[in-house]
């Protein structure tokens, strides 16, 4: 607090005004004090003065949706890594948002936890600043960056993505499309089409912007995915969708329509997710291990905690698991 006092030219008593009773600070010098808390990474303590400089047994994680299933079993494979251990997992929801992700991080590292599981790679410079600047160990989840944080679990999205796309190229497949979130807020989204784009490359394919199309996650959302695919004047003849509900989405409007999946249009997924091998025809999917990593991710923050070396980068790989829809 006396380093933010000092950057934005006013008293610690100042900073602690407008952290806690920032009506009763001018708007000049709120952004003057936002502005240092920016730049040095300043997260307030939030427990009590007696327990000030002792971190809790509390280990913080976030994931962009609780809802979904990837990351709940990324959760529960977490909360089991910490079982007997007398640690306990205190949960945060991001919305798939670096800035809220940011904001997140600053209040729960706020009371102090003894380490950080974060899904993804794809953080606002202050986030990565403050976690690096956290003193505990930090695990990043389902992705393998350049540059971890700290610690990272997961698979290379790149070549799951690459393997799937190069398995409908094969298969005769010549117009494939793309379905995912939007990549420039999503790290995995972002490698997914990156080796996608290489695998056609690869397979002397054309890749088509076109067929190209970025939505939320959900089923209903795959309809209309595929509502917008078959509309294009050149509809393509396969589609790979990084997630297994847009595909399962598909699969059921092809149904609807009388489209024969995979003789009129073949349709692949990510994930795994249980209901990939319930549909009919079932899904052609990339299984990863969305258990084992959150469980992993534990593990290695559990050795930090305890002192022992933790590998710096874990690669649990993925598999591609061929069903009846490709």
């Amino acid at each position: 607090m006396a380093d933010v006092a000092e950057r934005a030219g006013v008293s610690a008593i100042t900073v602690s005004r407008a952290l806690h009773h920032p009506d009763r600070v001018s708007e000049r010098t709120r952004a003057a004090i936002d502005a240092a808390i920016a730049e040095l990474g300043y997260v307030p303590n939030l427990l009590a003065g007696g327990l000030a400089s002792t971190n809790t047994r509390i280990v913080s994680m976030i994931v962009p949706y609780v809802t979904h299933g990837v990351f709940a079993d990324a959760i529960q494979g977490a909360s089991d890594a910490f079982d007997d251990t007398g640690f306990s997992v205190l949960l945060g929801n991001s919305g798939g948002s670096p800035q809220r992700e940011e904001t997140i991080v600053r209040n729960l590292l706020g009371h102090r936890p003894a380490g950080v599981l974060v899904q993804g790679a794809n953080h606002t410079e202050a986030t990565r600043r403050i976690l690096q600047n956290a003193a505990v160990p930090v695990v990043e989840m389902g992705t393998l960056p350049a540059r971890p944080i700290d610690m990272a679990v997961g698979y290379s999205n790149h070549e799951a993505a690459r393997t799937m796309t190069r398995f409908l190229a094969l298969r005769g497949r010549r117009r494939i499309a793309f379905v995912s979130v939007p990549p420039a807020e999503n790290d995995r989204a972002n490698e997914r089409l990156r080796g996608f784009k290489l695998a056609l490359e690869e397979m002397d394919l054309a890749f088509f912007p076109e067929l190209v199309f970025h939505t939320r996650y959900g089923i209903p959302e795959g309809r209309e995915a595929l509502a917008y695919l078959l509309d294009r004047p050149e509809p393509p003849d396969a589609v790979f969708c990084a997630s297994d509900l847009w595909a399962y989405g598909m699969v059921s409007e092809c149904a609807r329509r009388g489209i024969k999946v995979p003789d009129d249009i073949a349709i692949t997924g990510f994930n795994d997710q249980e209901l990939a091998s319930e549909t009919e025809p079932g899904i052609t999917t990339i299984r990863v291990p969305r258990y084992e990593i959150g469980r992993v991710g534990g593990e290695l923050i559990m050795k930090r905690i305890e002192g022992l070396a933790a590998d710096k980068v874990v690669d649990l790989g993925f598999k591609l698991i061929e069903r009846g829809s490709a």
